[in-house]
């Protein structure tokens, strides 16, 4: 079992990135320089994931990928002379974060044992209906803010928002179905692991 304080810096380093990125872009201006600081903090979280050998919080993990890729893609692209695919996905690079997260869901519903939920401790069908909650939410988030590149910051954010907190409310609702000791651990326990119940938040 991590202890709080393992917890408390993977916590910090899945959500650094996407916190650089928005506080260096307000600050300075000038998005490029922001993206490329996301992107290095992206590549830091995900080494120091996998030095660890732990799991990234699903909708982070979709976040964190995104980051990672979308301005080298942009900047690579604008460099070889596809200015036009350049501006195309520089003006729709906000809403594709939540491109990044449902197929990110997407693969690890189809993938992997966690699912889109991201607990390997649920029951399977359980954990098949949470995910494919989690894939349609992104999804309808998704439409939203493609239908609006103009100002599609706020759709991003709420959607993000409710899928972290949607996930948090499903997984602490099924350890309360799982009895008193479940409720005790998950009042007392990091949101990754909610021992007692086999549910990994």
């Amino acid at each position: 079992m991590k202890s709080h304080q393992q917890q408390w810096l993977q916590d910090i380093f899945e959500g650094l990135p996407s916190v650089a990125f928005l506080l260096v872009w307000r600050q300075s201006g000038d998005l490029e320089f922001a993206g490329w600081c996301g992107a290095l903090l992206a590549l830091v979280s995900f080494v120091l994931f996998f030095v660890v050998k732990s799991k990234m919080n699903p909708v982070l993990l979709g976040v964190n990928l995104h980051l990672l890729l979308v301005t080298p893609l942009i900047v690579g692209t604008f460099r070889l002379g596809f200015t036009d695919l350049g501006a195309f996905l520089a003006d729709h690079a906000h809403s594709a974060v939540l491109l990044s997260v449902f197929v990110a869901g997407l693969c690890l519903t189809v993938f992997t044992q966690r699912g889109f939920i991201g607990s390997a401790g649920l029951p399977s069908k359980q954990r098949r209906r949470y995910s494919l909650m989690m894939l349609a939410a992104s999804a309808s988030g998704m439409i939203w803010a493609l239908s609006r590149p103009e100002s599609s910051l706020v759709p991003v954010i709420v959607t993000l928002t409710f899928l972290i907190g949607g996930r948090r409310f499903l997984l602490a609702r099924q350890a309360d179905h799982s009895g008193p000791s479940a409720v005790a651990a998950l009042a007392v326990l990091p949101d990754r692991e909610l021992s007692g119940t086999g549910i990994e938040a």
